[in-house]
């Protein structure tokens, strides 16, 4: 995927030599020296041996002689400068463009670099190897390189599709290699090459390309830099080597063409969830049984998070049943987003002094670190990128491609909008997005909520994981992005059988990469001055005498505290109409919750909830070193889309339809809080769960696998389809509009949308269905945030749960036990149902034109409406993204 405008920069072309590509002068002059020998025959009559004559210029002549030569000096640089352990063992440049590897499809629509720096691991042999299949092939052609170079005949750098090309393919090595913190590559225009680097937080080209002609010194630093440098100032990770039980691990660079540490396929073959590394941290090594989720280094620029399942190193020889399974993160963390681990640390530490029991209902940390590397901390900013300015000569800006909007909602993945328009070094001066590798090693393992065996199950597992975000909340840190990755069922280890290992469960939510620092809760409790609710009362009386009649006086001395504290400018009349419809739809949703009226018909405050401490907002008054990364208007907005509160994923406000012409309170500025993560686990994980799962155990209903069949598929199965789509599975834009807009037409919610749930969740309709009135009075009013649950009896389905348990089994079995490891097929999609759009052009669920008033579906185009903010991509579920 191309890179935004704002992730390129440019640095002097001297600064990035001696500082990118760092070589000790006097080992530079010798290199330097032995290149020139005339027996060399390396550097003539002022050019390069074999390059191209300009006035009788072919592309294709380029590239054999620039890989000789590269060679060549590659092998003095060799001799000159003593091979240590660690240096990348065997590397040498190959020419990919006269040669173009035989073994491998051609290279239609595919981005393939001309030349490489390779190291040996992977020779021709290896892909001779029938077994493998085109895509495996692939994907191990890019393990091998070190750099990569893209070749064009233009003297001109500032060619689009060159600098294009350049990009996709350092892109394609760092997601093809876990093991890379950036790469490396070099871009070639008739006598021109400049070097870029590419790493988490974006691209540092050369400012001024170098003439390798006139300047043959700063060509022969290039080729001689990659050559001598140790492989982490190349782009490796050092802490990473790859397993290879009996034998020991190994750096990825230090593998050969030949002898014990020739690289084996069989360590590759299969899919890189199930390759296995030995990774090093400050409290010692730890060897990896199977990748849960490594989807976010699928995109080059961001957060890189990769996640396994890993066990300590020195534990690897014991009973798999014996040995302490835990679960370890990486990732490169942008500068003002909180660190997940220091989380974990603070509020375990709260948790110790204060012995609530809900924090066992969060991940429990076993260590966090900010990764080093000879002492300095791996960050994009210092350590990668140098510390490097912005090239300072004026250049006339160019326009960028599909510019991001000033507020935009931004959905954790970085690299997603257009690409840089032209290499115009020195216009693109751009503020570096800092990013620093970070660790965290949980004791905490589990399986997504979604391998439930039992409703009872998945409800206890709910109830966990809101305790858990209440705990979280109460003390300081709002989630920010609930899905069913971050939803888990964990085991509670009761003896060393495997049998009884898994028989006691817990629900537990984790994943605090976008949480939000806000007040506790303690320091935000309102502080109410006494307020005169005498004038707004008569006006009730004599309008609503109703309303009065079923309430107490301290109800309506807390709905006029509320009102005025939202609205204390409003005039007399206003307050009242608001106070009257505040307290209207608190007793509406006390009716439709289920609940028994009071004896006397009478409601207090405590019956509708009323009698917690009224908040203040949780921006307020919250001083700057505390409130390290406080939601702010035109702030980025956090989550993952199919889940996502209707709030976090439009601009414009989100009304609610039943109250809108009967208040006059105005929409608050979107400042993401509990509420909005609780719209995550009700309207979001719940009802996708009930919508399209079967049952236990993550079985997908089959109405919604496999192409759509109009002669076998039942009469609501179009309808079905349609409704995930446009809630959970379609575009940004698709999900957006139809969240907002189900809050509109709320009345529409529950025969449209509830009415789709599988038999099998029958039971939870109510709690859905009251979840959601919740959301309807909460966003209204905006009176504070719920944390509720309901207790649902399930029916008796033994055999389903059996299976269930079964394959959850397997899944822990499968991790635990993993030698190898095999790698599980993803569950099938379903289509996307034929459209139906609004006025917009955006796909709506709320059409309820029968399928059989329609002559034929006619599909439309996915355009943003205007009430949504510009798309950026097409979201994945957090599942998806993730494993």
């Amino acid at each position: 995927m191309p890179i935004d405008i704002d992730h390129v920069r440019f640095a002097s072309t001297r600064d990035f030599l001696d500082n990118i590509l760092p070589v000790e002068q006097s080992t530079l002059d010798r290199i330097y020296r032995a290149v020139r020998e005339p027996e060399a025959e390396l550097y003539v009559n002022g050019r390069w041996s074999g390059f191209p004559d300009p006035a009788n210029y072919e592309e294709a002549n380029l590239h054999k002689p620039f890989v000789k030569i590269a060679n060549e000096i590659a092998k003095i640089a060799g001799e000159e400068v003593p091979q240590t352990e660690d240096r990348v063992r065997e590397a040498s440049w190959k020419d990919y463009h006269s040669d173009p590897p035989r073994f491998l499809e051609p290279a239609v629509e595919r981005i393939r670099p001309e030349c490489t720096l390779s190291m040996a691991m992977a020779g021709d042999a290896v892909f001779e190897d029938a077994s493998l299949s085109a895509e495996q092939k692939e994907k191990l052609w890019w393990l091998q390189f070190v750099a990569v170079v893209e070749a064009r005949s233009t003297p001109n750098q500032n060619e689009v599709k060159l600098v294009l090309k350049l990009v996709d393919c350092l892109r394609s090595v760092m997601i093809e290699q876990k093991d890379r913190r950036f790469v490396l590559g070099i871009l070639l225009s008739a006598a021109q090459a400049s070097v870029w680097l590419h790493d988490r937080s974006g691209v540092l080209g050369m400012s001024v390309p170098v003439n390798v002609h006139e300047n043959p010194k700063d060509f022969v630093h290039i080729i001689a830099a990659m050559s001598v440098l140790p492989a982490h100032r190349l782009g490796f990770d050092p802490d990473m080597r790859l397993a290879r039980e009996p034998s020991p691990p190994i750096h990825m660079y230090r593998l050969s063409s030949t002898g014990p540490d020739k690289f084996d396929i069989e360590l590759y073959r299969k899919s890189h969830y199930v390759t296995q590394w030995v990774i090093d941290t400050k409290s010692g090594a730890f060897i990896t049984l199977s990748a849960i989720s490594l989807i976010r280094t699928n995109v080059a620029i961001g957060s890189g998070c990769m996640v396994w399942a890993v066990i300590r190193y020195v534990d690897r020889h014991q009973d798999p049943s014996r040995r302490e399974v835990f679960v370890l993160k990486q990732q490169w963390k942008s500068k003002g987003h909180l660190d997940e681990g220091a989380i974990y640390e603070e509020l375990d530490a709260i948790a110790s002094a204060s012995g609530d029991p809900d924090a066992q209902y969060l991940g429990q940390l076993e260590l966090r670190e900010i990764v080093e590397i000879e002492g300095e901390v791996d960050n994009t900013a210092t350590l990668i990128q140098r510390g490097l300015k912005d090239a300072s000569q004026p250049q006339k800006r160019l326009p960028a491609f599909n510019a991001m909007p000033e507020l935009c909602v931004n959905f954790v993945d970085d690299d997603r909008r257009g690409m840089v328009a032209s290499y115009a070094p020195g216009w693109n001066a751009k503020v570096l997005r800092r990013r620093t590798r970070t660790r965290v090693v949980l004791k905490t393992f589990g399986c997504s909520i979604k391998f439930f065996t039992t409703l009872p199950e998945l409800l206890t597992c709910f109830l966990h994981a809101v305790r858990g975000h209440r705990f979280a909340y109460v003390n300081g840190y709002v989630h920010g992005d609930v899905s069913t990755g971050n939803l888990l069922i964990t085991t509670v280890r009761q003896d060393d059988s495997i049998e009884h290992r898994f028989q006691d469960i817990r629900g537990c939510l984790i994943d605090f990469d976008h949480a939000k620092e806000v007040r506790p809760v303690s320091l935000r409790k309102a502080k109410l001055e006494p307020f005169d609710v005498s004038t707004t009362s008569d006006m009730i009386r004599t309008h609503h005498p109703e309303v009065v009649e079923r309430i107490t006086e301290e109800v309506m001395e807390r709905a006029c505290q509320l009102v005025n504290f939202r609205e204390p400018e409003q005039n007399v009349f206003t307050r009242a109409r608001n106070l009257s419809s505040y307290i209207e739809a608190a007793l509406q949703y006390h009716e439709i919750s289920g609940r028994m009226p009071p004896p006397n018909k009478v409601f207090t405050p405590e019956h509708l909830g009323w009698n917690a401490d009224l908040l203040l907002p949780p921006t307020v008054d919250i001083p700057r070193d505390r409130f390290r990364d406080g939601p702010r208007l035109g702030a980025p907005r956090t989550g993952t889309p199919p889940y996502a509160s209707a709030k976090i994923l439009n601009e414009e406000p989100v009304e609610v339809g039943r109250w809108r012409r009967h208040t006059f309170l105005r929409p608050s500025i979107v400042v993401h809080d509990a509420i909005h993560d609780m719209e995550s686990l009700s309207s979001g994980v719940l009802l996708h769960l009930c919508m399209t799962h079967s049952g236990p155990g993550d079985a997908r209903r089959a109405e919604l696998v496999g192409e759509p069949d109009p002669d076998n598929d039942a009469v609501d199965a179009p309808e079905l389809r349609r409704i995930v789509y446009c809630f959970f599975e379609g575009p940004l834009e698709v999900i957006a509009w139809n969240k907002r807009e189900a809050f509109r037409d709320c009345e529409s919610f529950e025969p449209l949308v509830l009415r789709h749930i599988h038999p099998y969740f029958e039971p939870l309709r109510p709690l859905l269905r009251r979840w959601w009135e919740l959301l309807l009075l909460a966003y209204g009013f905006e009176g504070g945030a719920l944390h509720e649950l309901d207790t649902v009896v399930s029916p008796n389905a033994e055999q389903r749960q059996q299976a269930a348990r079964e394959k959850r089994h397997d899944f822990f079995r499968k991790v635990i036990y993993a030698e190898i490891g095999i790698p599980t097929p993803p569950a099938q999609q379903a289509s996307a149902p034929p459209s139906r759009s609004n006025e917009y052009g955006v796909m709506t669920a709320f059409d309820t034109t029968s399928e059989a008033q329609r002559q034929k579906p006619v599909t439309h185009a996915h355009d943003v409406p205007r009430s949504t903010p510009s798309p950026t991509g097409t979201p994945v579920s957090k599942k998806a993204r993730k494993s």
